[in-house]
């Protein structure tokens, strides 16, 4: 495969978004581990949104990088 093949690229892609996801869903995690031992107000609740919506783009991104993996492997 050349540079110029389009799959070439496209498996690159799936590759940096895997990463990317797995990054954020692991800073997610962390996130959402100190939300529960944070105290009790309106910085637990911002911060367990944050740290859920961390966890839906990295999962998302993730996702993305799979059906792209299934999409163009043939």
């Amino acid at each position: 495969m050349s540079d110029q093949d389009p799959l070439s690229h496209v498996k690159r892609d799936a590759e940096a978004l895997l990463i990317l996801g797995a990054f954020l869903v692991v800073l997610a995690v962390i996130v959402l581990v100190a939300t529960v031992f944070q105290a009790p107000g309106h910085a637990r609740v911002v911060n367990g949104g944050a740290g859920l919506a961390l966890l839906l783009i990295g999962g998302g991104m993730a996702g993305w990088s799979r059906i792209l993996r299934r999409r163009f492997s043939k």
